[in-house]
């Protein structure tokens, strides 16, 4: 059903020379794998106590195979929870999955995974019980039918009982990015802590495998890089986690874990789709060839990366935990805000012309993807100036902010009636309850009563997929799900 992409087949197609090779010698001596205990090969940067001489370790790395994801018999957990691998429910799960959530969960790799799934599952690179079953998990979600929906906890609960027993002790990709998917189940379902928990074991995971360093740069040390498409697997997981982070972080209001001048990690390549992916692609990305290379999911990739670079510095400074102690510490916040807004406006006004949009557009029929990518502008720009707009003492500061949030809450408010419109909100991406609690909020404080009580009710709906939609508190009414029944 799947085929291997042209450049995987015979001898490996690996770049002869790249940007990150320039600095490939002075990196690799300042870090590098080795096998660890279980054969697994981890990262060891520059201060790490095993690149000292002076302790004893075995210098031969492990063969392909060893490097594989152990894939132990779990066929006791899928019978304990009675799950069969080829039932009707599992391909129905991963076709919701990619079709509605790939592109919001990128860091897992479409094409390698659907190949090693409809393949052997034997020894496995990209492929694991407990991944399949986390991505399950996320598909049943999306379902139109209730029933389906509920067995998204017991596919879930398979996934978590293999990952936690056999995952930590021998980290690989397949356990990354189980481990990623697990969290966004929890964190879309209220258990914020327990997600937050997942996301960091996934992102030190990675960083364990050493997937913050181009694979350019490990390919003396690791011998399972052997194609073009393993290098771009592993800058995939990368950035998927790089934006997973600065998402989480959003959402929760928590530090970022993920710097981005704590990597180097090309950006990513467009690779033509594999025979068989026409079942596979995410809603509003049409089977054109012609049209492939510009509805891929990687440009709109790329500019979550811009966007979520912008995430990360205000994470890091106005919203820093440090209080302004002084009148140049205030002076200092009010210039960082600022400059962040510019930057917002720069990003939105440099985005390509297929990546554009404005609610006075009549008519137009807008994907997800770019719904998303609007959503998440306009919600940055309340989370970054809703506290002045409220709060400011400076009257031109606090109008500035005031618009802002006006502005964006409009236009998230236009989006939610759109997405809403062209898919329903059974299939809405959790960035959308996002938006919609922070476009509400502002609403709250500036705009029109009815105008709340619509972002409301669609929240309400939101949660039959994403139950913390059902959980808000705050400054908006909680969400009364009984209130709303007629609307599902």
């Amino acid at each position: 059903m799947l085929g291997s992409p042209a450049y995987t087949q015979g001898a490996p197609n690996i770049p002869a020379a790249g940007p990150s090779q320039v600095i490939q010698n002075d990196t690799t001596a300042r870090a590098l794998l080795k096998p660890d205990a279980e054969g697994s090969l981890v990262y060891h940067g520059a201060t790490s106590i095993f690149n000292s001489d002076l302790l004893s370790t075995s210098e031969s790395y492990p063969s392909p195979t060893q490097s594989l994801y152990a894939e132990s018999n779990f066929d006791h957990v899928m019978d304990h929870f009675g799950i069969k691998l080829e039932d009707d429910t599992v391909f129905k799960a991963l076709q919701q999955f990619f079709r509605w959530q790939y592109p919001h969960f990128m860091f897992v790799y479409r094409e390698a995974f659907l190949r090693d799934h409809f393949g052997e599952r034997k020894g496995c690179k990209y492929w694991s019980s407990a991944l399949l079953l986390s991505i399950c998990a996320l598909g049943l979600l999306m379902s139109e039918t209730e029933g389906e929906r509920n067995l998204s906890e017991q596919f879930f609960q398979a996934a978590e009982s293999i990952v936690m027993v056999s995952g930590l002790s021998r980290p690989s990709i397949p356990t990354v990015q189980s481990f990623l998917c697990l969290a966004f189940f929890e964190i879309g379902r209220g258990n914020v802590s327990k997600g937050w928990a997942f996301s960091g074991i996934a992102f030190r995971m990675a960083q364990d495998l050493g997937f913050q360093s181009d694979p350019m740069n490990w390919l003396p040390h690791d011998s399972t890089i052997v194609s073009s498409e393993d290098i771009e697997i592993r800058r995939r997981i990368y950035w998927g986690s790089y934006i997973s982070d600065k998402l989480i972080s959003l959402v929760l209001g928590r530090p970022v874990q993920l710097a981005f001048d704590s990597a180097e990690v090309d950006l990513l390549e467009f690779i033509t789709d594999g025979p068989g992916m026409e079942y596979w692609r995410p809603v509003g990305f049409g089977d054109d060839p012609e049209e492939l290379r510009v509805l891929s999911n990687i440009p709109y990739l790329k500019e979550q990366i811009r966007l979520y670079r912008i995430v990360e510095k205000m994470m890091t400074t106005v919203f820093s935990p440090r209080t302004p102690r002084t009148q140049t510490d205030v002076f200092t916040r009010q210039t960082l805000l600022d400059n962040l807004n510019l930057e917002l406006l720069q990003w939105r006004d440099a985005l390509p012309a297929f990546a554009k949009w404005n609610k006075w557009s009549t008519g137009v029929t807008i994907t997800p993807a770019v719904a998303t990518l609007h959503l998440l502008y306009s919600s940055i720009r309340i989370a970054l100036n809703y506290e002045s707009a409220t709060t400011s003492n400076v009257a031109s500061a606090r109008e500035a902010s005031l618009l802002s949030c006006t502005t964006a809450a409009q236009d998230i408010l236009a989006l939610v009636r759109i997405y809403k419109m062209q898919y329903g909100l059974r299939h809405a991406p959790l960035i959308l309850i996002y938006a919609s609690i922070q476009a509400s909020r502002s609403i709250e404080k500036f705009g029109i009563p009815e105008e709340q009580s619509y972002l409301v009710s669609c929240l309400a709906e939101c949660s039959h997929t994403w139950s913390i939609a059902g959980q808000v508190q705050g400054p908006m009414p909680a969400v009364n799900l009984d209130a709303y029944h007629d609307l599902v």
